[in-house]
């Protein structure tokens, strides 16, 4: 038999999103979604669309036994489809559909009007549809949630990134802190209509929020205070978003040189907020040296991984070109920083959101950060034939067999004893994040060791006569300053008490989460 023809896709109508794409609209059945009031097809029911779709001239024959059909369109959507009266989309609308103003839309839902959603309208402008449907939803529970003063909800799980820190922080200044471990927006939903509804909702990451916001736009409506504490990359962070919101949020950042960029795109509030230290780490003595790493005195020792866990997926498809790699190299061992910014210019990515096109200078920055690592490690090892590095187990391709490798240890059980016990403890900062500081600047005084650093230009957060002596630019410089660290008992423990003091006086979790606070400024109560 011969092959059936296939039938001829429909030829949709196409528009620009609200970010500037091109998306085509669908409109069959299955694109209108029932959202509440009676059965789709309940005999004489009032209904509300949110949005009509491209053929609105077919929803009559689609829902035959509705009357006092009523419409809320986003007008951005109603612009492009043509709003001329005789011959346009709006020509085509059912003579007897009135439209009804967004102001209405509560009060319609809890009348048991049957609203029906054009379903791709709040993925082609979300910042439209998100609000509204955040209000029917709020709408429709028994009892409305309002803010419960002095509780935050952290998305993620106690051992997520800086969970504990933050649970610690808040907990001093009076919250009860919920933990909504991978929860999404339908157990927020479930949350609220049982009548909890945080004071606080602090994201790390942007987890716990979704691409398009719709758990923004939900806990923004029940009056809950949204922010986004960025410890990695913003830019990274906010290339896998496909709406707007996030430049709503108030965005706090680990790294200063991301302000311009954020606010350039429009973010309206952004604020640096560095790393910090636990406060309990500062308010006991420095604990005695641990035994069991007694082998680590005298030594100098990193902490650290190869890579970032799930690199390669992330970067998928991106590749260093080779001209600018060689320069890129030949900065490093003179000490100079081809960082995120340096490669962004040379790449000429001028389009940083919204896309992916950013990641392209983000896998260059982190190949930079992996090839500063090895260089450094190499030549510490080379010169001194005392460094210890604790990591995964790509770094067995990538430093001398001489090198002692061990395994990775956890942050809160054994890290510290490591670094009380350490020589020295090696820091390299990741040229990813181009003014951006890393725990171990904070951990290492507070767990009591003594911490070398490379002259990251995000540690003028502190005085320079406390980052003069520990700092170096050249990888040839590390063995010269571990020397001078290690020959002088007093000038280490010197530099523990005043790093020590000046962690306890101003860089704490405890004063990162009151800055935040102070910001943010009362909740909607």
């Amino acid at each position: 038999m011969p092959p059936r023809p296939e039938k001829p896709r429909p030829d949709r109508p196409r528009v620009l999103d609200e970010l500037g794409l091109t998306k085509s609209l669908p409109a069959g059945p299955g694109d209108f979604h029932l959202l509440c009031g009676a059965d789709s097809h309940g005999d004489g029911q009032d209904a509300l669309f949110l949005g009509l779709g491209p053929e609105p001239e077919r929803l009559p024959e689609l829902f035959q036994e509705v009357r006092n059909a009523r419409f809320i369109e986003c007008p951005e959507l109603a612009a492009q489809l043509g709003q001329d009266a005789e011959s346009g989309w709006r020509a085509r609308i059912p003579a007897d559909f009135a439209e009804a103003k967004p102001s209405d839309l509560v009060a319609l839902a809890r009348s048991g009007t049957r609203v029906v959603l054009y379903a791709p309208g709040p993925r082609l402008f979300p910042s439209f549809w998100g609000p509204l449907l955040a209000k029917v939803q709020l709408a429709l529970f028994a009892n409305a949630p309002a803010p419960r003063q002095r509780l935050a909800w952290l998305p993620g799980d106690e051992g997520g990134l800086l969970r504990i820190e933050l649970r610690e922080a808040l907990e001093a200044l009076g919250f009860s802190v919920r933990f909504t471990g991978e929860a999404g927006v339908e157990d927020f939903r479930a949350l609220l209509a049982k009548g909890e509804c945080p004071e606080l909702f602090l994201s790390v990451n942007f987890s716990g929020l979704d691409p398009l916001g719709e758990a923004y736009h939900l806990l923004e409506a029940a009056g809950a205070r949204v922010a986004v504490w960025c410890v990695d990359n913003p830019l990274h962070l906010i290339s896998g978003l496909k709406a707007r919101y996030w430049t709503r949020l108030p965005l706090f950042i680990t790294d200063a040189w991301a302000v311009e960029p954020l606010k350039r795109l429009g973010a309206e509030t952004v604020l640096h907020l560095p790393l910090a230290a636990r406060a309990r780490d500062l308010q006991t003595a420095m604990p005695p040296p641990a035994p069991a790493w007694a082998d680590l005195a005298g030594r100098l020792v990193f902490v650290g991984r190869s890579a970032f866990p799930g690199k390669d997926g992330f970067f998928a498809g991106c590749t260093l070109p080779e001209g600018l790699w060689a320069e890129a190299q030949a900065m490093l061992g003179l000490g100079q920083r081809p960082d995120f910014g340096w490669w962004l210019e040379k790449l000429k990515i001028d389009r940083l959101w919204p896309g992916a096109e950013v990641r392209r200078a983000g896998f260059c920055a982190e190949e930079t950060g992996r090839a500063w690592r090895t260089l450094c490690l190499r030549r510490a090892q080379a010169d001194l034939g005392l460094v210890t590095v604790f990591g995964d187990e790509a770094w067995q391709g990538l430093l001398p067999e001489s090198t002692d490798l061990r395994g990775f240890v956890d942050y809160y059980t054994v890290l510290p004893a490591i670094a009380a016990r350490a020589g020295v403890n090696l820091n390299l900062t990741n040229p990813l994040l181009p003014c951006g500081l890393t725990q171990r600047h904070f951990d290492t005084w507070a767990f009591g060791g003594l911490l070398l650093s490379d002259a990251a230009p995000g540690l003028d957060l502190f005085p320079a006569e406390l980052t003069r002596e520990i700092t170096f630019r050249a990888p040839s410089d590390i063995a010269p300053r571990f020397r001078a660290l290690t020959s002088s008992p007093t000038l280490a423990a010197d530099l523990k008490r005043a790093w020590r003091a000046e962690l306890a006086r101003a860089h704490t979790y405890g004063h990162r989460v009151a800055a935040l606070l102070e910001l943010l400024g009362p909740a909607a109560c």
